[in-house]
């Protein structure tokens, strides 16, 4: 079980939530996401898995 920090429209958190509960009810919440570039200015790209849920 995987939990999100949940955040009110000025990104202030305001508790927590089970990841698929905030995705299945399309509640506001934190995520991040990661660039890695090599030497050339190439960006890596990481092929999602194909039983990946999609929300």
């Amino acid at each position: 079980m995987v939990k999100v920090i949940i955040v009110n429209e000025a990104d202030e958190a305001i508790g927590e939530m089970e990841k698929m509960e905030a995705h299945e009810k399309g509640i506001l919440h934190r995520a991040f996401s990661i660039f890695v570039f090599n030497r050339r200015g190439e960006m890596l790209l990481q092929q999602r898995a194909h039983d990946k849920y999609h929300s």
